[in-house]
């Protein structure tokens, strides 16, 4: 039987529904959604044209600013029923899990970040090594379709109706853009609910490299890291990696390699690790304070503009905010909190993080920045709708098993 035949299974798309109610952060409107579409059993007509042979619907492409950055990255949507398909394919894609190597950390059912990032705190313990990290510029989009076809083939050798309908979506030139068909270099297409294993596996074998020698190392879908006890072995590993990345056709971004010498504190997935503390390191607190500042001073422009309640603006700093910390964006990916609460073991960034929104809606408040801004108190900005990370982050701990 084929994973195909399974996905007109109302069966399991219940398990399936289960499977992401386990998932605290599963928001209920997501939830409500599904449920509805399971119950009208909107994934019919998109099985039965899947089983007829035909083709996907050509999906679309968006624009949207990266993680922590203004930064635009692009992704592709498919139309809504295809888009739950493909989730509900996702899932079943965990069949391959064996495949992957125990250094892998992304996009798996039973593996998280913060067991990669714990795992490589235990492995470390209180040896002094070095580092080498690695971000891979543009991944997902950047990948070579038809070597990504033959390591496909090569892997899916039980399910050829699988195999034939993944190759149909990553082998369509077509995508939407702003209601115009273009053609442009997908990869295997960030966005899409099965680009996520698709990721894993790409890089597969260089997982399996560094497994098989026994070396310290983890990689979450495009970003690297490799330990060394010498600075011989570090520079071998940092060469394997470019060489391995340079013959899959991939590009580093220079900016992001970060090399640190034993002892030294050392980044990961946005995380500061240091000894056994773990905070949310120094860039990704920047780019969300700058993100803050920017909003705030076109906020303040705005309501001088149009002369409106100055509450009303501060209000819309809060919504705004909330929304981009704690709400799941439309590709489905973790937001900001539900990506670090896991894993952070202090509240020393996100205190710091408190204390510069206030500091910025006050500034909103009152167009300056003075002792005039303390005229808004904060017990006003709670009433607003505001919702402290450190706050949020011992509620989030004390509801964690």
């Amino acid at each position: 039987m084929s994973i195909l035949d399974l996905l007109s299974r109302e069966d399991i798309w219940q398990e399936f529904l289960d499977h992401k109610r386990q998932n605290e952060f599963f928001p209920k409107r997501e939830e409500s959604a599904l449920e509805s579409f399971i119950e009208k059993k909107g994934y019919l007509p998109v099985c039965q044209a899947i089983k007829e042979g035909k083709e996907l619907s050509i999906c679309t492409l968006h624009k949207i600013n990266k993680k922590n950055s203004e930064k635009k990255r692009t992704v592709f949507v498919f139309p809504y029923a295809e888009n739950y398909v493909l989730k509900l394919l996702a899932y079943l894609l965990y069949k391959y899990d064996y495949l992957f190597e125990g250094n892998l950390y992304s996009f798996r059912q039973k593996i998280s970040v913060k067991q990669g990032v714990i795992s490589l705190i235990h492995k470390i313990g209180n040896e002094k090594m070095y580092s080498y990290k690695a971000d891979i510029h543009d991944y997902f989009n950047s990948v070579d379709t038809d070597k990504m076809i033959e390591i496909l083939k090569a892997t899916i050798t039980d399910d050829q109706p699988l195999l034939a309908l993944i190759i149909s979506i990553l082998k369509n030139p077509f995508a939407k853009d702003q209601g115009k068909i273009v053609t442009v270099k997908k990869g295997i297409m960030a966005g899409v609910p099965i680009s996520g294993f698709l990721a894993d596996l790409y890089l597969s074998s260089l997982d399996k490299w560094f497994s098989q020698r026994g070396i310290l190392y983890a990689r979450y879908s495009d970003d690297i890291i490799t330990f060394a006890k010498t600075k011989e072995e570090i520079e071998e590993y940092e060469k394997q990696i470019k060489d391995h990345l340079l013959k899959m056709g991939l590009e580093l971004n220079p900016k992001k390699e970060i090399r640190t010498d034993p002892g030294d504190p050392w980044e990961f997935l946005g995380f500061l690790v240091d000894g056994k503390r773990v905070d949310i390191c120094s860039s990704s607190v920047k780019k969300m304070k700058d993100k803050m500042k920017r909003k705030s001073r076109a906020l303040v422009r705005w309501r001088k503009r149009y002369k409106k309640d100055p509450r009303f603006a501060v209000r819309a700093f809060i919504k705004h905010f909330n929304k981009k910390m704690y709400e799941t964006d439309q590709t489905g990916e973790l937001n900001w909190c539900k990506w670090y609460f896991p894993t952070i073991n202090v509240d020393t960034s996100i205190h710091a993080l408190d204390l510069y929104a206030v500091e910025c809606m006050r500034y909103i408040y009152t167009g300056r920045h003075n002792k005039s801004n303390y005229n808004l108190r904060y017990t006003e900005i709670k009433e607003l709708g505001f919702r402290s990370l450190v706050n949020e982050f011992y509620k989030f701990k004390k509801g964690c098993p």
